[in-house]
């Protein structure tokens, strides 16, 4: 494949022999075209701008095809072909146009243009080939037929200037002149013509007549008067019993390229395209060169094209081209006479969902169902119009009042259930309504506004709608900036990346790190990944962000290691959206090989809704990773749908236990029981437990006294740029962990919110040689239960924020083992029956207290956890605490 200077793929740069000249922007479209074609036996060079196809074009030996590329900086595919037609080297060269864009619009303009045909991108070899060889066939055909044409017209030139010698002898000219303008006949390729006596082109054409459906026979061995007809009006073509087509020209025989339907034997009907050159003896007409040409194919392409490029092929609704063209006109004639018009935009809440659950076949059907059911709702004034996936647009002559009774019966058409791959199922929708003039001067302004308003609807829970409010564009307008903002980003190295320490919780070692992506914007400084994560999810931008995250923390892990610090592993977050758009197996091993990283120092963190997008292939890309040596963890456990028939097929490593979860577990019994839950499965499936989100020493001991593995969380450390982390491990920074926790037999924990109490308290029992623990409200009594266990809790009834019998029901469900005692001066014995009933307290004491009944209450209290802590060893006893 040779190629100009812009680009070389295959670095020769030299010359191929005559064939197709490549045009494209992207170096790997190029490539793949150069191989396609190569391989097929084809001459190829290659461009990567307009005005290096342009060069190539114009040397010698020229291209016998050109495929070009639409969209193309500098120079897109319409101007280079306009330049090609305009240059007398280059404008008879096919050009195909190579197109990535869904827009019929965007073909018939290539085609009004004068490309001979066009391929769709991502290209298919197949269709390639064949288009390219019918192409590069038809314009050899073409140049032969210009060549015998040429020939033909030599010829006929040299026998008229034979005629013309001939007439000049005085005695032919005589008797030429005598006769009543005998017919001259010339054959050519096209047929017969010739001209009568009247000076009337009339043309019989066995091609023609083969055209249309009748035999030679009919039409030749007659006399030539009855073939021909009387003339008619110049230009005229029409079909009779004897002459199947006649083109009459009483106003002369030059007749420009006209277009003209006829109609077959059989009463079909085909369009021709016909011209006529005279040719002239002696100033008279003598004959004629006559092409004639069945465009029927083109007409009916042309047509498709037309009404494709207006209307949606699924649903049979304008589409967004002619919606505009239909809103603007309305606009126009309404704009003078003060009448307001209605733009409704309407969006189906969950489509996407569904459209993923049941296949694009279901979700054809909902959205074909849900025309047929709009249409019948909508005024035949009004305009319906799909815009493209799930979005359809009402426009209505109507002000907002009569807009507000017109829509109810829109969401009500949601109502009944929809019915697609045998499943019945229901969704709603959410409308958004601009008003003109009031919302919006013009169409575009008017569906934007439209837009804004369903957006707003459908993030208030959707089933509504929703009148645009000029502020709703504030928010989509910093969108839009931040989208194009971060795209700029990825390329001008505005992102940096924190590294948050993973923490072993036996030995407090840093062990890894989770790597963080921050962009370093140069308005509004550093952004957090809250406020840009999401829009680089939903605008694809997440594929080349998580890349760059990925090959950026493998090089910052290598430069450490090759510092001489402690190796640890660094883990990179991996989306669904990446699992789906590339491959990410062979992204990290090339990224591996690239920064020199051991595999077994790359960590990737991958998302519930990834495993369970396609299980068998997420199963399949985690073996092929583990076959790298990757530690794999599972992010967020616990917040999407995993199934744990599938959990125990994944090849991973560790769970991490989301911090929605850790941010109660020291106080919210629910959050424990979960936490749990997911530390004990984790390590029934040998893997192990790591905590994201521990920001205080309770979750801290608690976690670690539950068994859980590892942990990270501003309260070891916040996410540090890479200076700061690398200070951390030179300094061989640890988690100070707390000592082993004295013997819950021996521990009593007294909750009481007047300090008085508790200084009583501590004084009475101190004498005991209990490990005595204060608390002066129920979520400071839960925290320090988090981190040591005690055999005895004493709680006040009455204490702001959490009662003691709320205290204590919590401290049931968390701590079961430990007995409850309450101590009030307020005696509600309702509260006490109920909660001794529930089993939340082992018995109810009040204030002023006996200093020895209280003594030997709480040793029976001690004397009753050391049996149930005997019987749950000799398992008799459930996690509830009943026997």
């Amino acid at each position: 494949m040779s190629s100009t200077d812009d680009i070389a793929p295959d670095g020769t740069g030299s010359p191929a022999t005559p064939g197709v000249l490549v045009v494209d922007d992207m170096p790997e479209n190029l490539a793949v075209l150069g191989e396609v074609l190569g391989g097929a036996g084809y001459g190829v060079r290659v461009a990567k701008s307009g005005a290096a196809a342009l060069r190539l074009a114009a040397q010698e030996p020229a291209p016998e095809l050109v495929l070009l590329d639409i969209m193309m900086p500098e120079m897109d595919g319409y101007e280079v072909l306009a330049h090609l037609r305009a240059s007398p080297a280059t404008a008879e060269i096919p050009v195909v146009f190579l197109t990535a864009l869904d827009d019929a619009e965007a073909v018939a303009k290539g085609l009004r243009a004068g490309a001979a045909d066009y391929i769709a991108k991502p290209v298919q070899p197949e269709v390639v080939l064949a288009r390219v060889r019918t192409q590069i066939e038809a314009a050899r055909a073409r140049r032969w037929l210009r060549d015998q044409n040429a020939l033909l017209e030599a010829e006929v030139a040299r026998r008229l200037e034979e005629i013309r010698k001939v007439r000049s002898r005085a005695e032919q000219e005589e008797a030429e002149h005598n006769r009543q303008r005998e017919l001259i006949l010339t054959s050519a390729a096209e047929g017969i013509f010739g001209v009568d006596r009247d000076g009337v082109i009339n043309f019989v054409n066995p091609a023609a007549a083969q055209m249309l459906g009748f035999r030679r026979e009919e039409l030749t061995g007659r006399p030539a008067h009855d073939i021909l007809m009387p003339p008619r009006a110049a230009g005229e073509v029409h079909v009779c019993g004897d002459c199947p087509v006649h083109v009459s020209c009483a106003g002369g025989v030059d007749v420009p390229r006209q277009e003209r339907t006829v109609w077959r034997k059989d009463g079909s009907s085909l369009v021709l395209e016909f011209s006529s050159t005279p040719i002239l003896l002696d100033g008279r007409p003598a004959g004629a060169v006559v092409t004639l040409l069945d465009i029927s194919e083109r007409k009916r392409y042309l047509e498709q094209l037309e009404r494709k490029s207006n209307f949606d092929d699924l649903t049979g609704l304008p589409n967004r081209n002619l919606l505009q063209d239909r809103l603007s006109h309305l606009l126009d004639h309404r704009r003078g006479e003060g009448e307001e018009v209605a733009v409704l935009m309407l969006n189906l809440d969950r489509f996407k969902s569904l459209n993923d659950t049941l296949g694009h076949g279901a979700g054809d059907q909902v959205l074909q169902e849900m025309a047929r059911r709009l249409g019948a709702r909508v005024r035949r004034m009004d305009t319906l119009a799909r815009l493209g996936g799930d979005e359809f647009v009402i426009v209505a002559e109507a002000g907002e009042a009569a807009v507000a009774a017109m829509v109810k019966p829109l969401l009500a058409t949601l109502e009944e259930p929809f019915l697609a791959a045998g499943r019945e199922f229901f969704l709603t929708g959410s409308i958004g309504i601009a008003i003109h003039p009031r919302d919006g001067a013009d169409g575009e302004i008017l569906l934007q506004n439209a837009a804004a308003a369903m957006y707003r609807a459908k993030a208030a829970g959707g089933d509504r709608f929703q009148f645009y409010a000029f502020e709703m564009n504030a928010r989509s307008l910093e969108r839009l900036d931040m989208e194009n903002g971060l795209r700029r980003a990825i390329d001008r190295d505005e992102l940096v990346l924190h590294y948050q320490p993973q923490v072993n919780l036996r030995t407090g070692e840093i062990i890894g790190a989770e790597a963080l992506v921050r962009w370093q914007h140069p308005e509004k400084g550093l952004v957090m990944p809250g406020e840009f994560i999401p829009l680089a999810e939903e605008s694809g931008l997440i594929v080349p962000l998580g890349e760059w995250v990925m090959r950026r923390a493998c090089a910052q892990n290598k430069a450490w290691q090759d510092e001489g610090l402690a190796p640890v592993t660094v883990a990179v977050n991996l989306s669904a959206r990446q699992f789906a758009a590339q491959d990410v197996v062979q992204m990290a091993g090339a990224i591996l090989a690239e920064t020199g990283l051991a595999p077994n120092y790359l960590e990737l963190e991958l998302t519930e809704s990834a495993v369970m997008a396609d299980a068998d292939a997420f199963i399949h890309a985690t073996e092929r990773l583990k076959g790298l040596s990757i530690t794999l963890s599972i992010d967020d456990f616990g917040t999407g749908f995993s199934s744990l028939s599938h959990l125990r097929r994944f090849a991973i490593d560790r769970l991490k236990i989301d911090q929605s979860f850790v941010r109660d577990v020291a106080t919210d019994p629910n959050s424990a029981a979960i936490a749990l839950a997911v530390i004990s499965l984790a390590h029934n499936l040998k893997l192990s437990a790591i905590a994201e989100g521990v920001e205080s020493e309770a979750q801290l001991n608690f976690l670690r006294s539950r068994g859980c593995d590892e942990m990270q969380g501003f309260h070891f450390s916040r996410p540090v740029p890479a200076a700061d982390f690398g200070r951390m491990l030179r300094e061989r920074r640890k988690l100070t962990l707390a000592a082993d926790a004295p013997a819950p037999g021996r521990t009593l924990l007294i909750v009481d919110d007047e300090p008085g109490i508790l200084s009583s308290l501590r004084r009475l029992f101190r004498r005991e040689g209990y490990t005595l623990l204060t608390a002066e409200s129920g979520l400071a009594g839960l925290e320090v239960l988090a981190g040591t266990e005690a055999g005895v809790v004493i709680s006040d009834a009455r204490m702001p924020g959490m009662s003691g019998g709320e205290f204590l029901g919590k401290v049931r469900e968390l701590h079961p083992d430990t007995v409850r005692m309450m101590l009030s001066g307020y005696t509600d014995l309702k509260a006490v029956t109920s909660a001794v009933n529930r089993g939340e307290l082992f018995c109810f004491l009040t204030k002023p207290w006996d200093d020895a009944e209280l003594l030997e209450t709480v040793r029976d209290a001690f004397r009753h956890y050391e049996q149930r802590h005997q019987l749950r060893l000799a398992g008799r006893l459930d996690a509830g605490g009943r026997s």
